[in-house]
């Protein structure tokens, strides 16, 4: 775990100096940093355990440009085999922001890296992401699409939709719930199908620090899981996941 934490603290702190120097080459005004490390029971991606269900630390740095524009990276632990094949996940994103009529949309440029898989950069893939959000009193509501174009290890085509909820309860307690559902050409292929996944839970705040709690589940069982989804043992079964974050709201 040590290395691993290494590895995420040497590749955040390249990912700044990269993102730090853009920024100041146009006005240092129209720009801002922040970013966050957390600690997560069981990291999982659209209800799938990335990590053979161990504990992960992760870490992000995200830049805000004018006009709605951001980049950012997001790294994570992962064990897709229980080898820790690959060791770890480095993401890169790009997007914009612009107000639809009081709807924030969203597009976003978003890569998926495994630098140290063994199957190399096949295991890497891309999607385009697009994302529209509302909000409502203490009500707010998204609705995302993403597709890639070649899934990890050529999968094929990949589409998700998924739909987010949250509640703000008080100001340190807020509750939340997403459905969503992923498609991939290769998955029947393998003897598996695309999937549904859901999670329900609460996010408590205090200072800059937040504690998330939450069930999460997949309509798969494990023979589909494991056929084409994930090689580690009941990486699609529910599981109630507990994530805790420092935040850090300026970087400059």
């Amino acid at each position: 775990m040590a290395s691993q934490l290494a590895k995420l603290l040497f590749g955040a702190a390249s990912a700044l100096l990269f993102l730090t120097n853009a920024a100041f080459a146009d006005d240092a005004s129209d720009w801002s940093a922040s970013g966050y490390a957390d600690v997560t029971s069981d990291y999982r991606f659209r209800g799938i355990a990335q990590n053979d269900r161990e504990p992960s630390p992760q870490a992000s740095l995200n830049v805000l440009g004018p006009e709605g524009f951001y980049a950012g990276t997001w790294l994570s632990t992962t064990d897709w085999d229980g080898r820790h094949d690959p060791s770890y996940e480095a993401d890169f994103y790009a997007g914009k922001h612009s107000d639809l009529y009081g709807t924030d949309l969203n597009l976003e440029a978003y890569y998926y890296a495994y630098p140290d898989a063994r199957f190399g950069t096949a295991a890497s893939y891309y999607e385009t992401i697009a994302q529209l959000a509302h909000s409502l009193g203490d009500f707010a509501a998204t609705l995302t699409v993403a597709w890639s174009p070649e899934w990890s290890l050529g999968g094929g085509n990949g589409y998700y939709v998924e739909g987010t909820a949250s509640y703000e309860v008080s100001g340190w307690l807020s509750l939340s719930a997403n459905l969503g559902h992923q498609w991939v050409d290769a998955a029947r292929s393998f003897g598996s199908r695309d999937y549904t996944h859901w999670d329900i839970g609460g996010t408590a705040s205090w200072h800059d620090w937040s504690l998330d709690v939450r069930y999460v589940d997949t309509d798969l069982d494990s023979a589909q899981c494991y056929a084409f989804w994930m090689g580690t043992k009941n990486a699609c079964s529910a599981t109630v996941t507990a994530m805790l974050t420092y935040n850090v709201p300026s970087l400059f």
